[in-house]
């Protein structure tokens, strides 16, 4: 061991933590060669010296040690800003408390309700509010409405809780404070602000701390403030973000990009399309994958740059897929000569799954109402549960059905939903339905919960059951028989009424 040690003085004046190590190493001496230490912070022990004393002034230090400490000094805490909102009730609360505690799949219309009413959750609910935010990233913007600025401001004091501080809520402000020295998340929020109000602002700030953004994490996150306000005056800046370094940010820009179609980058991806795609000879499409790689459609597709090496059928595939997806899909009636329904009918008659699957999901990225509209009605009678579940996955029936128009949407299922399809199909068409369904589309469920039933359909009864308990508005319990109508489905269909009675309840109080 080397080094020297400072003798203790004798005379200095003693901390507690002073005092215990002293006492320690007399115990460790013997008091016999060492005087008991002196421990003025103690309650007085009735003996000045000897073995006794010591273990008495020993017993008084550790219960001192395990009882408290003095609190180190501190800055005092801002409060947060007050949030005008009213909160909501008594009732409402206590609603909240059950659906975090066992009905999670109602959070969402509960975070709506309360949103549409201008109300906000109860302080007492906002940290179980954080925890299911920090579980379910879905959720976090209508959180965010709902804990207001009491939970962005507990969010400061908790790791777990970080996210809640880049979500962005109506009537936020442009703070420079929190762009120059915020962390990533509040500086993403400022960016979001900013661009609501300035977006050429907003996207020159960007550009002036891009290069010093080591991390692809931070710019991929900036960037996503572009989606606010998102116009062709940004186009130059997504073009020089598709040759970034990280493959999130690239991919980023080009979904950015996708958005606008009018842009030097979607007339590139028109010519791409126009010189590998054409029709076959026996009415299919055919796009030619194998001699493209050539680094300018990589680029404009944010792939990574072609390899010397011979590539796999996996790298083709992505080329097709993200051309097919990303490129506008007013080339395609141009190309063949045919409407939407023909050019769909094309990609299926080529006998590739993978381009017809290409062609769903670009109407999905690409939010296309009309070619929703054709999608569902040439390619969606095709998909059933008799086919596989890849293809059912890659229809996208649900959020291909949120692009239609409320109305529209379910009378679109209705029109599929005639009395002789199975209650399989039935409960699959339901649980895509996003609600609050119709009064004619829930008038007709509960009409098929009490038909007769074909065969042995449990499992489909039981689907219609669940997506009717969550999307069918709760009013529509009063159609619903008491008793159940069938004894081997009996505890999904009283379910099903538990569920719209506990919604009715939740509708009254909020």
């Amino acid at each position: 061991m080397t080094g020297t040690t400072e003798p203790l003085d004798p005379l200095a004046p003693l901390t507690a933590v002073d005092s215990w190590d002293r006492l320690v190493s007399a115990a460790l001496v013997g008091t016999s060669r060492r005087a008991v230490p002196a421990t003025p912070h103690l309650p007085a022990t009735p003996a000045a010296e000897g073995a006794e004393t010591l273990l008495d002034r020993a017993a008084l230090a550790a219960v001192r040690r395990a009882a408290g400490y003095t609190p180190a000094e501190a800055a005092p805490v801002a409060p947060d800003a007050p949030d005008e909102r009213p909160e909501v009730g008594q009732a409402a609360t206590r609603r909240l408390e059950g659906i975090l505690a066992g009905r999670l799949p109602l959070l969402p219309e509960w975070l709506d309700l309360a949103a549409a009413r201008g109300r906000r959750a109860a302080h007492s609910s906002v940290p179980a509010l954080l925890d299911q935010g920090a579980r379910d990233s879905r959720l976090r913007p209508a959180l965010a409405a709902a804990v207001g600025g009491r939970g962005h401001w507990l969010a400061r004091f908790n790791p777990g809780w970080e996210y809640m501080l880049g979500e962005s809520v109506p009537g936020d402000r442009f703070d420079r404070h929190e762009w120059e020295q915020g962390s990533p998340a509040r500086r993403r929020r400022a960016l979001t602000a900013l661009r609501a109000t300035d977006p050429d602002a907003a996207r020159e700030l960007l550009r002036g701390v891009w290069p010093d953004l080591a991390k692809a994490e931070l710019r991929r996150r900036l960037l996503e403030a572009l989606a606010t306000g998102l116009g062709p005056a940004d186009e130059e800046f997504l073009e020089h973000a598709l040759d970034d370094r990280g493959a999130n940010v690239r991919g980023l820009a080009l979904s950015l990009l996708t958005r606008l179609p009018d842009s030097a980058h979607a007339h590139r991806l028109r010519g791409h399309v126009r010189e590998h795609a054409s029709a076959d000879g026996n009415g299919g499409l055919r796009v030619e994958t194998v001699h493209t790689r050539r680094d300018d459609i990589h680029r404009d597709l944010a792939l990574a740059a072609p390899q010397k090496q011979p590539e796999s059928k996996n790298e083709r595939f992505e080329r097709l897929w993200a051309l097919v997806t990303h490129a506008p899909l007013d080339v395609w009636p141009d190309l063949l000569g045919t409407g939407p329904a023909g050019v769909l009918d094309a990609a299926t008659d080529s006998g590739d799954a993978d381009l017809r699957d290409a062609f769903v999901n670009a109407v999905v990225v690409q939010e296309d109402t009309a070619w929703a509209r054709t999608v569902l009605d040439a390619v969606g009678p095709r998909i059933s549960r008799r086919t596989n579940a890849h293809a059912r996955r890659a229809f996208q029936l649900e959020k291909l059905l949120d692009l239609l128009p409320v109305e529209e949407r379910c009378a679109h299922v209705q029109g599929v939903l005639n009395p002789g399809v199975e209650l399989e199909r039935w409960g699959e068409m339901l649980r895509a339905t996003r609600g609050p369904w119709t009064a004619a589309l829930s008038e007709q469920t509960v009409r098929r919960l009490h038909q007769p039933r074909r065969g042995r359909d449990s499992f489909g009864y039981r689907e219609v059951c669940e997506a009717a308990a969550e999307h069918m508005p709760p009013e529509h319990l009063a159609g619903l028989s008491t008793e159940p109508p069938f004894d081997d489905t009996a505890d999904a269909y009283l379910r099903l009424r538990d569920t719209l009675r506990f919604r009715l309840d939740m509708h009254k109080e909020l």
